[in-house]
């Protein structure tokens, strides 16, 4: 199952492995490997499901305004 886990100082997203099943065939998800990406200004972000083209989630980050 993919998760995105959402730090101060990093961001880490990573999917599991798994195994789908069904009549016609079997398909192997390799476990993907963590991607390094600095969040120094504002962004948008999609979880996308790859098959159907459908998107799951959106999301902006932005900096919290400064202490004052």
């Amino acid at each position: 199952m993919p998760f995105l886990l959402l730090f101060d100082l990093e961001s880490e997203a990573a999917a599991a492995t798994a195994v789908i099943m069904n009549i016609f065939n079997i398909t192997i998800a390799r476990k993907a490997s963590p991607i390094e990406f600095k969040a120094d200004r504002p962004f948008l972000f999609f979880i996308r499901e790859t098959k159907q083209d459908l998107v799951l989630f959106r999301a902006k980050y932005v900096s919290p305004p400064a202490a004052s």
